[in-house]
């Protein structure tokens, strides 16, 4: 059985309070099309999110197979202008990782 590629999905970001500050926050994870992979991501940027609020009303999506690190909400992410694509570092875990830099 063959696994599913590792997809890279870019959402520029802008912050809320300061809106000349931009960045890009990038999930990565395994999905079987670059829907799923946008779904994924969208679903673990929610989860992560509500669990900074400690949002109780709210269950979180279930199951949710990515995870996020590293979301703010001081952070607005633009999800209309989210790009996909396959993980250049596909199926290595060894540095260096994917570096994202906040433009300041």
């Amino acid at each position: 059985m063959a696994s599913e590629p590792y997809f890279q999905v870019s959402v520029p970001t802008t912050h809320r309070e300061q809106p000349g500050r931009h960045g890009l926050h990038i999930f990565t994870g395994p999905a079987s099309s670059s829907e799923e992979a946008l779904h994924c991501a969208r679903e673990a940027c929610d989860a992560a999110l509500a669990a900074q609020r400690r949002d109780t009303d709210r269950e979180p999506p279930s199951p949710i197979r990515w995870t996020a690190r590293g979301v703010c909400q001081e952070w607005e992410l633009d999800w209309k202008a989210a790009t996909v694509d396959f993980w250049q570092n596909e199926k290595s875990f060894d540095y260096p990782f994917p570096i994202v830099c906040t433009l300041q």
